[in-house]
């Protein structure tokens, strides 16, 4: 269950550990696969050549009897009798069935390419009566000298190999869960040994990219991903440089920032008081002219009636100069 829920949380981790899964669960069922191949061609080659040596004996014994006009039949019915044993027939060259283990199928004919073969015939037929792949033996029987050779049919059930490859599968599928259970934890921990520096590497950028530049990575690997830690380490401490000089850059702007505001604000105070004492000089000067235009226009309008006066004085002299002529 715990296995399960650090696999939900880490999609990382859980592709990881999926991918070694299947890739083992694969390379197992391929080599799971190929083994039980092998095994049943093995049981198989070795059921062909445990029959082919029957096969070899039961037509050297039969041709060996029939010099002295006797058929072996009690070697016949103990073969016959053999668990493995389908059927058994001895067949003329005509395709008579001349001898068989089933009473029904004497005197029957068969059409065989293989009959009258010359060496021994091993093929994989289909049994009529149930439908059962089984292998043929088909051997000849030299009974005859200079005429064609009997055959030998013999039917081999292979229920024993398909029973042998049952088993071989249920052991084998017992044995492949047996791996896959070995290979969940092997690569539960695999992944983990993986993703586990990975996620210290996430934990520790997702600190430092906080503000933390002091935090450093602790990572013994041995690998590129401690050389990647170390770089973070470093990028850490270069980044905490440039924050200290950045902060002591703005401390001192800062201050020239403040020198140069006081310094300011002083020189607009002077100025201030400049034109304060300018204003009240122009003030002044403007009061007394004021005063002067005053004076001065007195002074036009005095000018002004003694012209007048001047006038009319004029008039009067005239007036005065013209009655005293007249």
């Amino acid at each position: 269950m715990l296995m399960l829920s650090f696999m939900l949380k880490k999609s990382l981790f859980s592709k990881i550990f999926l991918l070694f899964v299947l890739i083992s669960s694969v390379i197992g069922a391929f080599i799971l696969t190929i083994t039980l191949q092998q095994r049943t061609r093995d049981l198989e080659e070795a059921l062909v050549q445990e029959n082919k040596l029957l096969a070899n004996t039961i037509s050297t014994t039969i041709e060996a009897t029939h010099l002295v006009q006797v058929l072996p039949f009690t070697i016949l019915k103990e073969v016959a009798d053999s668990e493995n044993v389908i059927f058994l027939w001895i067949v003329n060259p005509k395709g008579e069935i001349f001898y068989a283990d089933d009473p029904e199928m004497f005197g029957k004919i068969i059409d065989d390419p293989s009959l009258g073969t010359n060496q021994l015939v091993i093929k994989d037929i289909v049994y009529p009566k149930n439908g059962e792949k089984i292998k043929l033996f088909v051997s000849p029987l030299k009974l005859e000298a200079g005429q064609k050779p009997w055959s030998l049919y013999m039917g081999i059930s292979l229920k024993a190999i398909r029973s042998a490859q049952k088993e071989m599968i249920f052991s084998g599928l017992i044995f492949f869960g047996l791996i896959i259970i070995a290979t969940i934890f092997a690569s539960f921990y695999l992944a983990k040994g993986i993703t586990g520096p990975l996620e210290t590497l996430r934990k520790g950028a997702e600190i430092i990219g906080k503000g933390n530049l002091d935090y450093q990575i602790e990572l013994k690997t041995g690998d590129e991903l401690e050389e990647l830690a170390k770089s973070f380490n470093q990028m850490a401490k270069n980044l905490k440089e440039f924050h200290t000089a950045l902060e002591e850059a703005k401390t001192v702007l800062e201050i020239k920032v403040a020198a140069r505001t006081r310094e300011l604000r002083e020189l607009a105070e002077s100025l201030e008081e400049k034109v304060k004492e300018k204003t009240k000089e122009l003030q002044e000067k403007i009061k007394e002219l004021e005063r002067f235009q005053k004076i001065a226009v007195g002074r036009e309008l005095k000018m002004v009636e003694l012209k007048k006066e001047i006038q009319r004085l004029k008039k009067i002299l005239e007036s005065y100069q013209k009655e005293k002529y007249d």
